[in-house]
């Protein structure tokens, strides 16, 4: 993680073609209130999240941004849903396109950011790069979550192996045998 914060909050929309150009940098807060679909996943929205971006111009002259975003993102936890803080860390590595095409042409290390004009949605970028870095399910530590012990034992098992699944094709199965049987 980020060994000195800075708490400056990031702006809305920068032109990234001019900081590829120059070799910018932007370093920020980002207020978890300015970005809506993170918001709907999380438990509140009070928090931010901190961007550490380096603007260049790779070898290809492609305009490119690498970087992180962190943030420590309070979700629900799957097992007892209650509360838990997910530190993520999203390790940026962007390309600015114009055109689907320019995108396919990327290497498998960048993703492509389409852009309508010079100006990029700093906002957008951030939460797309958070969105991503969401784990599949958020949950407590192993022994860290108020879930009832029983419920996480069964949860956590492998399913026993008396147990017998009905079968949903079974009455179709009887009627072909009923069916054979009564051609012979």
């Amino acid at each position: 993680m980020h060994s000195a914060p800075t708490s400056q909050p990031l702006p809305s929309h920068v032109d990234a073609v001019r900081l590829c150009q120059q070799a910018g940098h932007l370093s920020g807060e980002v207020a978890f209130t300015r970005l809506d679909r993170l918001a709907q996943q999380l438990c509140h929205q009070n928090g931010q999240a901190h961007v550490d971006w380096q603007f260049s111009l790779d070898e290809q002259s492609r305009k490119v941004i690498h970087g992180t975003v962190e943030a420590v993102l309070p979700l629900v936890c799957q097992r007892c849903l209650e509360q838990v803080e997910v530190a993520v860390q999203a390790d940026t590595a962007l390309a600015l396109v114009w055109s689907d095409e320019q995108a396919a042409q990327l290497p498998r290390s960048l993703d492509p950011v389409l852009m309508e004009s010079d100006e990029l949605d700093v906002l957008v970028a951030v939460e797309d790069e958070l969105l991503l870095a969401l784990p599949i399910v958020a949950a407590h530590e192993a022994g860290a979550c108020q879930a009832a012990p029983i419920l996480m034992e069964k949860t956590l098992a492998e399913p026993m192996a008396s147990e017998k699944k009905d079968n949903p094709f079974q009455v179709l199965a009887n009627l072909k045998s009923v069916g054979d049987d009564a051609q012979q």
